[in-house]
């Protein structure tokens, strides 16, 4: 590849803080608000001009992961969001009739991320791209951003990577680890006359399949939801994100012109609305000092350095095949290996593919970012890095908040 050179020049220091996060995803919200709840001046990095990730986003607005099947495991922030959540109407529906594992409203979430970090005290900077790191040798002390001030600096006793790709911990020089999985992005039909399109389906179910068989023929999508499921693409390549993005707007459009030409009860359908990000199921993961796997979660493993218990398996895309199960997340999963003052978090933790198919659960990430929030600021607080940190001292705190650990 061609090269040019940059012109070296001195970047303003925009702010200096104890905890900067960069991402608004679940782990990010979690982080900031658990980092702030402790007593660390906390900034949060968001690139869009909303909070949530990928569960406003993307409209994963499915909040799995608090149970095992059987009983709730996971507490914490992540059921304090869902009870205001539901205080304020804005959750659409329960599952298994619980106040957890549930569905939100999108919009609501976006509004309670707000409410919660003002009232913790965390500093948000919307439309701000994290996009390298500030490192002494091998230890990260605060972030690059760009925006529309151009490009600045943020220094911080610690970084938390909550951006899902891992992209600071990567920029830090962290050894990552990039795995794949199906990409999807939602939309939505209105105007669907769904009791005669329903009533259709049922009375004449091989002409139903035959239509939609058609339709995906044609390279139109089922009307509606979560598609297309694009395999074997990167979500850090741009070339792969731009070709996923582009056939699924694309396909949603050919399958609604088909819908209103061939389909009973849907003449007057429009396409409502298509996600402003794609969803992303798993990408770039950090090294780090323990990964978890796959047999650990199967095994019901428990960790002495444990930040939390789960419960909840995805295997494939079937939740709770594996009824009763628990496991501790070990906090050593969320310290890179090699790469002091910052730690990764949500789905760029350590973890194997198949672990990952569960750990990038919402409730999960909530819960990493929980921890890995308060883990900064308590090594800002004792002046230590994090990887020295005494678990000790941070399990007891993320106990006194209500979050399980066996």
């Amino acid at each position: 590849m061609k090269t040019v050179r940059e012109p070296a020049r001195d970047l303003p220091v925009w702010r200096e803080v104890d905890v900067v996060v960069a991402g608004s995803g679940p782990s990010g919200i979690g982080a900031a608000l658990a980092a702030a709840r402790s007593g660390a001046r906390t900034l949060l990095v968001e690139r869009y001009g909303y909070l949530g990730g990928m569960m406003t986003g993307a409209y994963v607005t499915a909040i799995l992961g608090f149970h095992n099947g059987e009983r709730q495991i996971v507490h914490g922030i992540g059921e304090e969001i869902v009870r205001r959540l539901d205080a304020e109407g804005g959750l659409l529906k329960w599952r298994e009739k619980t106040p957890v594992d549930c569905v939100g409203d999108a919009e609501f979430m976006k509004w309670l991320f707000l409410e919660m970090l003002e009232e913790a005290g965390v500093e948000v900077l919307l439309h701000t791209w994290a996009v390298g790191t500030v490192m002494d040798g091998a230890i990260c002390r605060g972030i690059l951003t760009e925006s529309k001030g151009g490009r600045r600096a943020i220094l911080a006793g610690v970084t938390v990577d909550a951006t899902a790709d891992g992209d600071l911990c990567a920029a830090s020089g962290c050894d990552m680890v990039d795995d794949t999985h199906d990409i999807t992005m939602v939309h939505r039909f209105e105007g669907v006359d769904r009791a005669r399109a329903d009533a259709f389906a049922k009375e004449n179910p091989e002409r139903w399949q035959a239509l939609l068989d058609e339709m995906a023929a044609v390279g139109g999508e089922r009307p509606g939801g979560n598609t297309p499921y694009v395999q074997g693409r990167s979500a850090i390549c741009v070339e792969d994100l731009t070709a996923v993005e582009s056939e699924a707007r694309k396909r949603a459009l050919r399958g609604l012109v088909f819908a209103r030409r061939k389909l009973p009860g849907y003449e007057n359908a429009k396409l409502a609305w298509t996600a402003p990000q794609l969803g992303v199921r798993e990408s770039r993961k950090i090294v780090a000092e323990y990964s978890v796997t796959e047999e650990d979660l199967r095994a019901s493993r428990r960790f002495e350095d444990t930040v939390g218990r789960c419960g909840a398996h995805l295997d494939g895309y079937a939740l709770y095949r594996v009824s009763g199960l628990e496991y501790d997340l070990p906090y050593r999963c969320l310290v890179p290996r090699d790469v002091d003052g910052i730690l990764a978090t949500g789905r760029c933790l350590g973890a194997t593919h198949l672990a990952m198919n569960t750990l990038r659960l919402i409730v999960p990430c909530f819960l990493t970012g929980e921890a890995a929030g308060t883990a900064a600021a308590l090594a800002v607080r004792e002046q230590v890095q994090p990887r020295v940190l005494p678990v000790a001292a941070l399990q007891a705190r993320l106990r006194a908040r209500n979050n399980n650990l066996g």
